[in-house]
């Protein structure tokens, strides 16, 4: 295995985890970083496959990212202060989540360099699926949860905002 792509996947759970742990403070920046994520993958991706079930295996990558985003913020609280200030609590079934998702995300990588590279490689060819496209899937796997689980806690602290804009409105 690349020496990059274990720097990166342990990289990606520790800025989560240093970021989320505990109880924190909700900044827009700190939602939006993730998000220079989605505009650099273009320029890093190996290429877009647009045919054979090569887009099947990039969308199954994406989709599979944003549902362990969604399943890492079911961990969480998220709470709206009397002042308005939007807060998280992350503890250990969060990490662990995230701990997961990394240790998966190596462990499929290395295996398809030490385990099963001959028959990924003969199931890439059998299905018309370029190497690219499988890069691509991995490289999803990676960065799909973490947009998705800025996005998911944005979405969360507007709801618990207007909840206690309602709150307030209601005459006691």
């Amino acid at each position: 295995m690349s020496t990059i792509l274990t720097f990166v996947s342990l990289a990606i759970v520790a800025l989560v985890l240093a970021r989320d742990w505990g109880h924190r403070k909700v900044t827009l920046f700190a939602l939006l970083r993730p998000l220079v994520a989605v505009i650099i993958i273009p320029f890093v991706a190996p290429g877009w496959d647009l045919h054979g079930a090569g887009l099947p295996l990039e969308i199954g990558g994406l989709v599979a990212g944003v549902a362990l985003g969604l399943l890492a913020v079911a961990f969480m609280k998220v709470s709206v202060d009397a002042e308005g200030q939007a807060w998280t609590d992350a503890g250990v079934p969060y990490a662990v989540i995230w701990i997961i998702i990394a240790a998966a995300r190596l462990v499929v990588i290395y295996g398809s360099e030490h385990w099963f590279t001959q028959d990924l490689g003969m199931f890439l060819v059998s299905n018309h699926i370029s190497v690219d496209a499988f890069a691509d899937s991995v490289i999803f796997l990676a960065i799909a949860p973490v947009v998705a689980n800025r996005l998911a806690i944005l979405v969360r602290v507007r709801m618990a905002g207007a909840g206690r804009r309602s709150a307030a409105a209601v005459p006691s």
